[in-house]
């Protein structure tokens, strides 16, 4: 075990093997240990002075890494993997220690996803403790037979969206528009997340970079729109082609992003919205959606239970103890 290298950037061999690497435990654990945002600045470079790469090496190759963003007025937000292949060697907590001991002013959190035993252990270890839970709820989008692991499932009824007729005066539902509809959308996205440490710190490259994705489909991404071309509000949807943990290489949905604009916040725009977008995913013939819902926010968790999403996961952000 050596210690970490820490940059604010990576060169194209070493950012492959991050790539590698993250895969890599992808498939032996059944969960991506790396958020796409991490994954975009890997394979894109992050901006001057926003980002740590932290990289722990074993005879020339890469063999665990750690991600940290710094966002102004909050602790740095991280994320660790260590390769399947080099577990319980101690560069687990030697990333830990590195990305500490680099921290911004505000200290360091770090994200586990799945809470994998191995994340687990290395956090309680180390003297990390949950700080902050993250709900991976999910829902069938079409019956399952009981011949499918852990089935059968029935798919709930997903009524058509109607607006109330006060709201549907104000607003038209359409598709995003590359190329319109950015800097609107940036705008109701940064008021409706202003709380939010990572959602509502995009900007342009970040949506530019998510629109080059593969996945990405103006089509599933839905937006409230008012007469002078402001966002009300929005639902993105993302079809993951690689099944998302939930099926064998079966592509499935996600509910991405909803967000509503505090000004339109009771209308019922975000119900309708995302109703829309599961009756897009439902349409596309996707057996599953999933999405994520930060663990104390009740109100959100209780519309999707009531929509039909129930618990499927947990990922746990861990802070050091002082």
């Amino acid at each position: 075990m050596s210690t970490p290298n820490v940059t604010e950037d990576l060169d194209s061999d070493t950012a492959a093997q991050v790539l590698a690497l993250a895969e890599d435990a992808r498939r032996a654990d059944g969960v991506a240990p790396l958020s796409e945002h991490t994954l975009l600045r890997v394979r894109h470079g992050a901006p001057s002075g926003s980002s740590r790469f932290h990289t722990a090496v074993e005879d020339g190759r890469v063999v665990g890494f750690a991600f940290v963003e710094r966002v102004e007025g909050e602790p740095d937000s991280g994320e660790v993997v260590v390769g399947p292949d080099h577990r319980r060697r101690g560069h687990g907590t030697a990333l830990l220690r590195s990305v500490r001991a680099d921290a911004g002013p505000g200290g360091v959190r770090v994200w586990a996803h799945g809470r994998t035993p191995q994340a687990v252990a290395v956090a309680e270890a180390g003297g990390w403790t949950a700080v902050r839970e993250l709900h991976k709820m999910r829902m069938p989008l079409h019956d399952i037979p009981e011949d499918v692991p852990g089935g059968p499932w029935r798919a709930p009824e997903l009524p058509e969206p109607r607006l109330r007729p006060e709201t549907s005066e104000r607003v038209r539902l359409r598709p995003f528009t590359v190329g319109q509809d950015e800097e609107a959308w940036l705008a109701a996205n940064a008021r409706a997340f202003a709380d939010h440490p990572e959602q509502g710190q995009l900007d342009l490259d970040d949506l530019l970079q998510r629109e080059a994705e593969d996945w990405f489909d103006p089509q599933g991404f839905f937006l409230a729109v008012t007469a002078d071309g402001k966002v009300a509000a929005f639902h993105w949807t993302k079809v993951h082609a690689d099944g998302a943990g939930l099926t064998d290489g079966e592509p499935v949905g996600e509910v991405y992003v909803v967000g509503v604009d505090p000004d339109w916040q009771g209308t019922g725009l975000g119900r309708a919205l995302t109703l829309m977008g599961l009756r897009h995913l439902r349409d596309l013939g996707l057996p599953w959606v999933h999405l994520y819902v930060d663990g104390d926010n009740t109100a959100a968790v209780r519309m999707y239970e009531s929509l039909g999403f129930g618990m499927w996961d947990t990922d746990v952000m861990y802070a050091p103890t002082v």
